[in-house]
């Protein structure tokens, strides 16, 4: 028989154990009804790509998406609806679970990534900030858990919790509920216009540097994207934003695969960063890797006239 010591030592970790479950189950309840209840805010616009958007375009990517491509202008040349999924400061893996968590529900015509040229590279900031999909962990399960096994099973394991799937939705919900955040289809302009004082000759992009590493499994995933794609048989479009700066990216290792990967899959580019409509152009630009919303729109009329030409053929 087990020691009196050993029995209470167990009871009481049992008890603790019930209590953890208990509070994370009673948690879980509270957080997800609060979150499903969101109108604005990133949560907000994932719930909408994930369950409600009829968009025949769909726009993924980086902030660079985001703030690049304007749905009104896109809709007013194609004729048909866009919605824009780009997420501020996400990378490449992000891309691909929003694209396969819209694959779940229905297809759209066409996607339409917005790839930068540095997402082959290592980056802990792209798992780090793939955190933002947690609370959709239990409903898309599927297609997260993949993702999160190539950096560690053990994320898997503590997503599992109520509480820590959801701990950092609280706050966020709480600030656009107080500030709803004006919603243009996922677009969100940035208005100011770029120092007239700055040079784009003295400006060095991180696109141009080239002593860093390729991840494997980001080019997995590259590759996976494109299969998803054309396994839905969604039209793919990948497409490089305008630039500041002109760039150099012929010792670019990563910028370099992706062209690679792309004449292999035969995937339509359309790169702007060297467009001379763009390029040392102050007013249209933010900073210097972001347009500003007259730049936006000249970029998304540009672009949507190459779509359209692109469906007559």
């Amino acid at each position: 028989m087990l020691p009196t010591e050993t029995k209470l030592f167990f009871i009481k970790a049992t008890k603790f154990i019930l209590i953890i479950i208990v509070v994370d189950f009673i948690l879980g309840l509270f957080a997800n009804h609060i979150f499903q209840s969101q109108k604005t805010g990133q949560y907000a616009r994932i719930n909408h790509i994930a369950q409600d958007t009829s968009a025949k375009v769909i726009i993924t990517g980086s902030s660079h998406a985001i703030k690049h491509y304007v749905p009104e202008v896109l809709d007013s040349v194609l004729g048909i609806e866009t919605y824009n999924a780009g997420a501020n400061g996400q990378k490449l893996i992000y891309a691909y679970a929003i694209q396969k968590i819209i694959l779940k529900k229905r297809a759209p015509e066409l996607i339409v990534l917005n790839i930068d040229e540095d997402w082959l590279y290592t980056s802990d900031i792209a798992y780090k900030r793939f955190s933002v999909l947690y609370p959709f962990y239990k409903e898309h399960k599927d297609v997260l858990k993949p993702i999160l096994d190539q950096e560690s099973k053990f994320s898997n394991y503590k997503l599992l919790l109520n509480s820590y799937r959801n701990n950092s939705t609280i706050v966020h919900i709480i600030k656009y509920f107080l500030i709803p955040q004006k919603d243009y289809k996922g677009y969100m302009p940035l208005y100011s216009t770029m120092d007239k004082s700055i040079n784009s000759s003295e400006l060095q992009l991180r696109g141009e540097y080239t002593s860093e590493d390729i991840d494997p499994n980001f080019v997995l995933v590259l590759e996976n994207l494109i299969s998803s794609a054309k396994d839905n048989n969604v039209r793919l479009l990948f497409v490089i934003s305008p630039k500041f700066s002109k760039a150099n990216l012929t010792k670019n290792a990563s910028y370099q695969k992706i062209l690679e990967i792309v004449n292999e899959q035969k995937i339509t580019l359309y790169d702007f960063q060297n467009d001379s409509i763009f390029t040392g152009e102050h007013e249209l630009f933010y900073d210097a890797t972001h347009l500003n919303d007259k730049g936006a729109r000249l970029f998304s009329r540009r672009l949507a006239e190459k779509i359209a030409h692109l469906k007559d053929n």
